[in-house]
């Protein structure tokens, strides 16, 4: 039996792609998973079938643009398991630039969903994470984005500066509670097959609404990883106790080689000049 047997995990994002994969990985090691997401029809249809597997999993709805939402989210969490021993900020949505095109309601989304979102959820959830003795865990999903820039096209200006300021709050998470029970990590994945390329199907009317996105995203996010598999690689390093979390290797390893190249031939230049 896995030692998480018995635990507890709050997934936003978590009706599909990485999200749902995560969850599908933790119920199979007896994790009780609560899957939130603002889809609320394909998490509970995605609860239920899990649960006929014989898995403890619930679904429940957020709109993790709103800190109310979050708030009702954890008090939701917190009423059902008692103490939340994992906590994935995983939503996340993409949108393409480049910037001088792109609207700022969208710019302002892509905040909302992928770093806004955590800061709420910091709020909600930390305080009674810390005042429980129970084994607790934050995780942030960010992206290879997070480490350099890939050469693949799509979500690149917009969705980069939102996956790097992740890695960035939970390096600082990490720092900020070092010295506490609560454990952070970050996971960088490459491309993964998942809905992210078509969020704009159920974006708020704050941000402009619901509209139709353009298919030959679809065709490229059809490429990536089957989440199922990147669910079970995320969740094997989590329990090796890993802070940097990835889903391919090779990938993410060459785009962060490649921006260490570039720093250190920028030091070097630096350091012939003589300054």
């Amino acid at each position: 039996m896995s030692d998480l047997a018995g635990q507890s995990a709050v997934i936003t994002g978590g009706a599909g792609g990485i999200g749902l994969g995560i969850a599908e990985a933790l119920a199979r090691r007896g994790v009780r998973v609560l899957i939130a997401d603002v889809d609320i029809a394909t998490a509970e249809t995605e609860a239920a079938r899990l649960r006929t597997d014989g898995f403890d999993v619930a679904a429940h709805a957020v709109d993790v643009t709103e800190e109310a939402s979050i708030a009702a989210l954890a008090d939701a969490a917190f009423a059902r398991f008692g103490a939340v021993n994992f906590l994935f900020n995983n939503a996340g949505v993409g949108v393409p630039g480049p910037l001088e095109k792109l609207h700022p309601r969208n710019w302002d989304w892509a905040f909302a969903v992928n770093v806004h979102a955590i800061y709420y959820a910091a709020r909600a959830f930390v305080p009674r994470m810390l005042a429980s003795p129970a084994p607790a865990h934050i995780v942030n999903t960010a992206s290879e984005h997070a480490l350099g820039l890939p050469a693949m096209g799509g979500f690149i200006t917009p969705y980069t500066a939102t996956k790097h300021a992740v890695l960035g709050l939970t390096l600082g998470m990490r720092r900020d509670y070092a010295q506490t029970h609560l454990k952070v990590s970050v996971i960088c994945p490459a491309l993964v097959r998942s809905r992210i390329w078509k969020a704009a199907n159920v974006r708020p009317a704050a941000f402009g609404g619901a509209r139709e996105v353009d298919p030959r995203y679809g065709e490229q996010n059809a490429k990536g990883l089957d989440a199922a598999v990147a669910g079970e690689r995320i969740v094997r390093q989590l329990e090796a106790g890993a802070f940097y979390i990835f889903t391919h290797g090779p990938d993410e390893r060459g785009v962060a080689e490649e921006k260490a190249a570039e720093i250190a031939a920028a030091f070097a230049a630096f350091d012939a000049l003589d300054l």
